[in-house]
C-alpha cells in the first residue's frame, strides 16, 4: 500500500502494519537477499513531510537475524517517551536522547506501564564487540548489549526506522514504529575508509560529514592520509615548516596557500569520531611519497622526494614527529605507509652513505640490493611507532620488500594476491583493500570519471562489484581467518577537490563497503541490493547530499 494512503487513513494503517510484519517474517523464512521492502515508522498525521524511513527490509547493513512482530500492536514514538539507560550505556542513550529530543534517564528501572525506550547491558547478547539486540515492542523499545559500541550500532538501526528529522516536540504526533526483534552482530572488527587529505584538502566540516556517515552504516576505522608529494596537512609544532612550507600546493595548483590541520582541528575530529565510536588512524607516508616533507626540510630526504635512509638524523627527526602525533591521535594505530618507494627512481645508488648502508644489508658475495634498504627502514618505522605504544600499519610493498615484523599489512595490490598469504603465513594482521574492489577514486559505472589506473580492470568498482565480493581468502586456516582484521575502502584524492565530487565519489557506495564489512553471508546479490539501496540513495537526496543515483548524476563531472 502506499505510503501516503496509510498516513490518510489511521486505522487502515494499522491493519496495513500487521499484514506487512507477517509478509516480513515469511519473506524473512524465505532469506533476506529476496526480501520485499516492509514498511518502517510511519508519522502518525498526513500532513507530516518528512521523507520516508528506511524500510526494514532496506537496513543496511542488513542484519544478522531479523524477525517480526506478526499481529503486534506498533510502538508509538512522541516526545513523552523517555529514554532509560545504566551508567555503563550513558554514551549511546545520550546520544539517541539527543538526536530524538528526549529526555534521558540514567536509571536501571523499567517503568512499567509506561512507554520507554530502555537500555540494558547483558553479557549474553555477545562476545563479538558491536553486537547488539533492538526489540520493538507495543510498550518499549529496548536496546541490548554487551558494551558501548553495540549499543550505539543499535541506535543506529532504530535511527534508520525513522525519518531522517525525527526530533520530537510536544506538538509533535509521533511516529508509530512496526513491532519486531532483531540480533545483529559485525562479522569484521576493520571496518574502514581511508580519506586522502593530501592531494586535495578537505577540512574539517567535510571529514564530519563522512564521519556522520560512518556512524550511521556501522563503520568504525577512519584512516587519514595525511601527507604525501603534493601536501603535508597536520601542523607539527617541533617542525613548522612541515605545514607552513609543505602545506602549501594541492594536486591541482602547486601554487595553492598553505591548507593544513592544526592541533584543535585534530582534536575536534578525533573527539567527534570517538562519540561515535569510530577511530581514527593517522598515515604519514614514508620512505617514499614524502616530497611535501622534502620541500620543508630538505636536509632528511635524497634530493627529491624520498626519504635518506643512511642517515640517523632521518629518524630523529622522524621520532620526534612520533611523539607529536602519538599526542594528537589517541587510538591505537599509526599507519607508516611505505608503497611505491620505487627505488630505481630514487637518488639512493647515487648517494655514497646509502651505497654503504645496502652493502652492509645485502648477504656477502652479491652486489647492494637497494630492496634491503627499503626493507630495513620499514622495520626501523616498525620499532619507532611500538615504542610510542602504537600498533604499525604498512602497506603490501613492506612484505613484499621482506619485512617479517609483528605489524599490521593492508593489502592493496590486487594483482599481487600472494602478498596476503604471505603476511599470513608471518603471522601478520591484514586489512583487505584490494584496489579492484575497494578504490573509491575509481569510477563507479562505465564511461564515468575516476582515476585512470589498474583499479580499472573487471570493469568499474560498482555497488555491485563491490557487494559481490567474498573478502575472506579461500583456504586459510582458522588462526589465520582471525588475522584478517576487515576490510578498507581507500578514497585518493588526486582527482578530487570539490565536495560536491567527494560526496559522489563516496556515495551509495559507502553503504556497499558497509554491507561487505558487517554481513555474515557475503556475496550480496547486486540486483536485490541496488534495490535495497533505493530508500538510502532518496534519504541522501533529501538530506542535500550529492549522492550517485544513476548514470546521469556523473555528467557534470565529465571534465571535473
Amino acid at each position: 500500500m502506499p505510503f501516503d494512503s496509510l498516513c490518510s487513513r489511521p486505522r487502515a494503517m494499522f491493519r496495513a502494519l500487521a499484514l506487512s510484519a507477517l509478509a516480513l517474517a515469511l519473506g524473512l523464512q524465505l532469506g533476506l537477499g529476496g526480501l520485499t521492502p516492509a514498511l518502517a515508522a510511519t508519522p502518525k498525521t498526513a500532513a507530516a513531510t518528512l521523507p520516508v524511513p528506511i524500510p526494514l527490509g532496506n537496513l543496511l547493513p542488513q542484519p544478522q537475524m531479523v524477525k517480526a512482530g506478526t499481529g503486534q500492536a506498533p510502538f508509538l514514538l512522541n516526545a513523552q517517551v523517555p529514554v532509560l539507560a545504566p551508567e555503563g550505556l550513558a554514551g549511546p542513550a545520550q546520544s539517541l536522547a539527543q538526536t530524538l529530543g528526549l529526555r534521558l534517564k540514567l536509571a536501571p528501572s523499567s517503568t512499567a506501564g509506561a512507554a520507554r525506550i530502555r537500555f540494558e547491558q547483558d553479557p549474553s547478547v555477545g562476545k563479538v564487540a558491536g553486537a547488539y539486540r533492538l526489540q520493538i515492542k507495543p510498550d518499549e523499545i529496548l536496546i541490548q548489549a554487551a558494551e558501548n559500541s553495540g549499543a550505539f550500532y543499535a541506535t543506529q538501526t532504530l535511527l534508520q526506522l525513522l525519518p531522517q528529522e525525527a526530533k520530537l516536540t510536544a506538538a509533535s504526533a509521533g511516529f508509530e514504529l512496526p513491532a519486531v526483534d532483531i540480533n545483529d552482530a559485525p562479522r569484521f572488527e576493520w571496518r574502514g575508509i581511508m580519506l586522502d587529505v593530501a592531494r586535495h584538502f578537505h577540512d574539517v566540516r567535510r571529514v564530519k560529514r563522512v564521519i556522520d556517515n560512518m556512524a550511521f552504516y556501522k563503520l568504525n576505522r577512519l584512516h587519514l592520509h595525511l601527507s604525501d608529494d603534493q601536501g603535508w596537512r597536520l601542523a607539527i609544532k617541533a617542525y613548522p615548516k612541515l605545514s607552513t612550507v609543505g602545506g602549501r600546493g594541492d594536486h591541482s595548483r602547486p601554487d595553492a596557500p598553505a591548507q593544513f590541520f592544526s592541533a584543535e582541528d585534530i582534536r575536534s575530529i578525533v573527539r567527534y569520531a570517538t562519540e561515535r565510536y569510530i577511530e581514527v588512524i593517522p598515515e604519514i607516508d614514508m620512505p617514499g611519497h614524502s616530497g611535501a616533507a622534502a620541500r620543508a626540510y630538505p636536509e632528511f630526504f635524497d634530493g627529491l622526494v624520498t626519504f635518506n635512509p643512511a642517515k640517523p638524523e632521518t629518524y630523529r627527526f622522524i621520532d620526534t614527529l612520533l611523539g607529536e602525533l602519538v599526542e594528537l591521535f589517541p587510538g591505537r594505530y599509526i599507519h607508516f605507509g611505505g608503497d611505491e618507494v620505487w627505488v630505481e627512481k630514487t637518488r639512493w645508488a647515487q648517494m655514497p652513505e646509502v651505497l654503504a648502508m645496502a652493502q652492509d644489508l645485502t648477504p656477502a658475495g652479491q652486489a647492494p640490493q637497494m630492496k634491503f634498504v627499503e626493507a630495513e627502514f620499514a622495520r626501523r618505522m616498525v620499532q619507532l611507532i611500538q615504542k610510542h605504544k602504537r600498533v604499525p600499519i604498512g602497506w603490501d610493498e613492506v612484505i613484499a620488500a621482506g619485512l617479517q615484523d609483528n605489524m599490521i599489512v593492508q593489502w592493496w595490490r590486487m594483482d599481487h594476491p600472494e602478498m596476503v598469504l604471505a603476511a599470513l603465513k608471518q603471522g601478520q594482521a591484514v586489512i583487505l583493500s584490494p584496489s579492484d574492489r575497494m578504490y573509491l577514486d575509481y569510477a563507479a559505472g562505465l564511461g564515468e570519471p575516476g582515476a585512470p589506473w589498474e583499479g580499472n580492470t573487471g570493469g568499474p568498482v560498482s555497488v555491485e562489484k563491490i557487494v559481490a565480493w567474498e573478502p575472506m581468502p579461500v583456504g586459510l586456516s582458522e588462526a589465520q581467518q582471525e588475522k584478517v582484521l576487515g576490510i578498507e575502502a581507500p578514497l585518493w584524492t588526486e582527482n578530487v577537490r570539490s565536495e560536491s565530487y567527494l560526496e559522489f565519489m563516496l556515495y551509495p557506495r559507502m553503504a556497499a563497503v558497509a554491507e561487505v564489512a558487517w554481513r555474515q553471508q557475503a556475496q550480496s546479490e547486486p540486483k536485490a541490493f541496488v534495490k535495497r539501496l533505493a530508500p538510502h540513495i532518496a534519504r541522501w537526496k533529501a538530506q542535500g547530499v550529492n549522492v550517485r543515483g544513476n548514470r546521469e548524476d556523473a555528467h557534470q563531472y565529465r571534465l571535473h
